[in-house]
């Protein structure tokens, strides 16, 4: 009897796919947008509406920068998960953050090698807590937002604070849903602290998924940070 070789053939995850395909129309519409803007300031024949334009142009640019940064990662691929933040940072910073006077201060504890998934669906959730933050935490006044991200005992500890006014009171969105709904594919924890000097929120995952009791294990030390490197 011929014995015949199988091919190891991965599963589709058909989230990702429909994911993947918004987020490329998303693109294309940044895209029209951009066009469309770069034609009408090459008509404009007055300098102030074109530099207007011009403005208008690099913020679109930033936008669809930061979308591309948040697109699905490719199955089965290691990335850097602190690399990934620095990049969505510094296009949120671009994308608005700085126009409006919100520093954003990231800190990091060095390269962490992630399953690419884990990852999007972390960046995902830091992106949502960020911009979450940028709009409830200052009104019209600027601010400052900081991350910090720590390994400990094989958990990864992202901490997101601001020196806004805290807002205990306000009504769960579907942020706040999506946020929980990530959190738990991640099998981690998030917790929420409101203070006088502003609001703090605390994702811990692990960096690894493996059996239940060595997960509690390895999360009894997750709350402590080392001494991370300042990146932004």
């Amino acid at each position: 009897m011929i014995g015949c070789s199988q091919s190891t053939v991965m599963p589709i995850d058909h989230s990702l796919l429909y994911v993947t395909e918004f987020l490329h129309r998303v693109q294309n519409e940044y895209t029209k947008a951009i066009s469309f803007a770069s034609m009408m300031a090459t008509r404009s024949p007055n300098p102030e509406t074109k530099a207007a334009l011009c403005q208008v142009i690099d913020h679109l640019h930033a936008l669809a920068k930061g979308h591309h940064t948040l697109r699905p990662p490719v199955p089965g691929q290691l990335v850097d998960f602190t690399a990934d933040l620095t990049q969505l940072c510094r296009n949120l910073t671009s994308a608005g953050l700085d126009q409006r006077g919100i520093a954003l201060h990231l800190t990091v504890c060095g390269p962490v090698l992630l399953d690419g998934e884990r990852c999007w669906r972390a960046n995902l959730i830091l992106s949502e807590l960020i911009t979450n933050a940028s709009r409830h935490a200052f009104g019209k006044r600027g601010g400052r937002i900081s991350i910090a991200v720590a390994m400990t005992r094989g958990w990864i500890v992202c901490r997101v604070s601001d020196d806004g006014s805290s807002s205990p009171t306000l009504q769960p969105g579907l942020g706040t849903q999506i946020v929980d709904a990530l959190t738990a594919d991640l099998e981690g924890d998030i917790e929420r602290k409101y203070t006088k000097s502003g609001t703090v929120v605390t994702l811990s995952f692990p960096k690894n998924l493996g059996p239940a009791e060595h997960r509690l294990e390895l999360g009894a030390g997750k709350g402590l940070f080392g001494t991370p490197d300042d990146v932004m």
